[in-house]
């Protein structure tokens, strides 16, 4: 049997509620070129309360080619309570602030320091979390964390500097082969239409979302390319609209012809497949799948909304 002995508080739930920790939406964005900003949308995924999936409103953003910025306030409202006889730390210590990230699909993890709080902080203690994730590091499911540290606690010889004291926050990003962005692949051949789809998968249970199972090709080739508008985002372009509508139609439509749509349509698929990302489209977006017709409509209603 294994003893473990801790020389030092930990963070409880009493404590948590006593320090009143909140904080405000995660903002996600990535540099487009060398100047523009393009903040992504980060949605709950259905059923999920802490699991995000991002969604770029240009259809442009690749974790592999963008490196991505993180920023998130954070406030404690009474952070006097970690310090103490029976909190966190004596009252001469020092607890620091945190925000890590860790994806077991990449084998990568990574800890920005935040901030400090002492027992002088006799007002609500807040700070912004600003940080540039380099392209290429995520991958998969990225957990992310927000937890307090042990920097200095003079008065008990057996703390450790650097010892967590406590997660005050923490939530999921999946990043590869997700339903966060559309599969989209740009060619340059004028002699072929200004747009096809692809699709080549065969089992959507556990094919990835990805250009080599489905994708929709916009050529900018073609005599017409420049009407896409594909450099100004989905908003200022009708025509992009809808393409990825008809697109995506057909994708769905595929699906629906394999033996495996009872098991879509009940959230079985494999993270990251198609059959994963038609579900999410489904239940978050409120794509209607009773009728090729219905279909069509429910998927340009969607877009009419979040794409303004």
């Amino acid at each position: 049997m294994n003893n473990v002995i801790l020389y030092h508080n930990i963070l409880d739930d009493k404590l948590f509620n006593k320090i009143g920790y909140s904080s405000q939406p995660l903002n996600v964005s990535y540099r487009d070129g060398q100047h523009e900003i393009v903040e992504l949308s980060a949605e709950k995924m259905e059923g999920q309360e802490k699991t995000y999936q991002l969604t770029d409103p240009k259809v442009n953003w690749d974790p592999d080619i963008h490196d991505l910025l993180i920023q998130k306030r954070i406030e404690i409202a009474n952070p006097q309570f970690l310090f103490g006889k029976n909190a966190l730390v004596a009252e001469d210590g020092i607890i620091g602030i945190a925000f890590g990230w860790y994806s077991r699909d990449s084998s990568l993890r990574e800890v920005f320091k935040s901030g400090e709080i002492t027992c002088s902080e006799d007002r609500p203690y807040t700070t912004e979390i600003n940080i540039q994730i380099p392209s290429g590091k995520l991958r998969g499911k990225v957990t992310f964390e927000i937890f307090l540290y042990l920097i200095d606690n003079e008065r008990n010889r057996y703390s450790i500097p650097g010892t967590v004291l406590g997660i005050l926050e923490d939530f999921d990003v999946i990043f590869d082969g997700d339903s966060s962005s559309f599969p989209i692949v740009e060619v340059n051949e004028p002699s072929k239409p200004l747009w096809w789809v692809n699709c080549d998968f065969t089992d959507p249970l556990y094919d990835q979302f990805e250009q080599n199972n489905a994708s929709i090709v916009l050529n900018r080739g073609h005599r017409l390319a420049r009407k896409l508008k594909i450099e100004k985002g989905l908003g200022s372009s009708p025509l992009l609209l809808e393409i990825l509508a008809s697109g995506l139609q057909l994708i769905v439509e595929k699906a629906q012809l394999s033996g495996d749509w009872d098991q879509i349509v009940n959230g079985q698929s494999e993270p990251g497949s198609i059959g994963q990302a038609i579900y999410y489209f489904i239940n978050t977006f409120g794509w209607d799948i009773s009728s090729p017709e219905r279909l069509a409509r429910s998927i340009r209603e969607d877009f009419d909304t979040r794409f303004k």
